[in-house]
């Protein structure tokens, strides 16, 4: 059954109440707006959800009645941006922009640790409005600061539009760019065209990945989308509908309505503690609804094309 919320936590309240006494499994909701209001009732009643895309402080609130794709972002983050600092040992202080949405703030907490704790200074912050359309005074306020480098936390398109307006006011050295993971996606690549190359971005997906099932996936996708890549959240909730089939096939649940409530905490308790998964990229554990053993790898952007450089983990 597919819910729309629309992206509104009221309407995500109406269509939770809709399947709340029936579903053995909901996946989603999205996004942590629509999670904070409709996910009580789930939990209320009993009722797993697979809110796979958002970051752990707020799927572990509804515990142990959701899981989380992610280990506490204070425990996960900072590698990523500590890995880029140290391939940029000359870099001394950074700028980073930010869009407060959602969880967004404590990524940027997170990044901030990490090159912290490589010995660089964090600079003033620079804020992203939701509504903003033009980038030049944002620009002009971090350039203002005479830093080595910048983190992009930010919406996709307005990460791309930044990093134009900085090589339009004469940044060239785009290896001392970092962006964060929610911001790749399509619109960053088909905005910023040729401005991203030398860029740094880390993902928790590898598109070169030579698992034959990852192949397989990826040729489907793109066949079916265009050719563009599969965006993060495709694999998250692929890998997330092969859990539930997972557990479904490996505790004898039979979907008898009679048997509702334990058929339930069969599917629950297995996922949060599935054991070698295997994934669309890589196998990992579940232990207590977090994940193990995953990895986050860093990357270099050329021609529209992410090159792999590292594992930040």
């Amino acid at each position: 059954i597919d819910c729309d919320t629309g992206v509104s936590a009221e309407k995500a309240v109406e269509e939770m109440a809709k399947i709340v006494d029936s579903a053995l499994v909901e996946m989603g909701p999205v996004p942590e707006a629509c999670i904070m209001s409709a996910v009580p009732l789930a939990v209320k009643k009993g009722l797993l959800c697979m809110t796979s895309s958002t970051m752990y402080e707020y799927a572990a609130k509804y515990f142990p009645w959701t899981i989380s794709w992610y280990k506490p972002t204070d425990e996960e983050l900072p590698a990523p941006a500590a890995t880029w600092a140290k391939l940029n040992p000359e870099m001394k202080t950074v700028v980073q922009f930010l869009e407060k949405w959602a969880c967004w703030p404590s990524m940027a907490e997170a990044h901030a640790v990490g090159l912290e704790s490589e010995g660089v200074k964090m600079l003033n912050q620079v804020e992203v409005p939701h509504d903003a359309i033009t980038f030049a005074p944002l620009v002009v306020r971090a350039l203002y600061q005479k830093p080595d480098g910048f983190v992009l936390t930010c919406y996709s398109e307005k990460a791309a539009k930044i990093i134009i307006e900085m090589d339009k006011h004469g940044w060239k050295d785009k290896s001392k760019i970092l962006i964060f993971v929610s911001a790749d996606e399509t619109p960053l690549y088909t905005t910023g065209g040729a401005y991203l190359n030398g860029c740094y971005i880390y993902n928790y997906i590898d598109p070169e990945c030579n698992n034959p099932r990852w192949i397989s996936f990826r040729e489907a996708y793109k066949a079916g989308h265009n050719g563009l890549e599969p965006a993060s959240l495709t694999t998250i909730y692929y890998d997330s509908v092969y859990m539930i089939k997972e557990a479904i096939e490996n505790t004898g649940v039979t979907g008898d309505p009679k048997k509702l409530t334990e058929e339930r905490v069969k599917i629950r308790d297995y996922i949060r503690n599935i054991k070698d998964f295997k994934g669309l990229q890589m196998t990992w554990d579940m232990k207590n609804g977090v994940p193990e053993k995953k990895k986050i790898f860093l990357f270099k952007i050329k021609d529209g094309v992410k090159e792999f450089v590292t594992y930040t983990k």
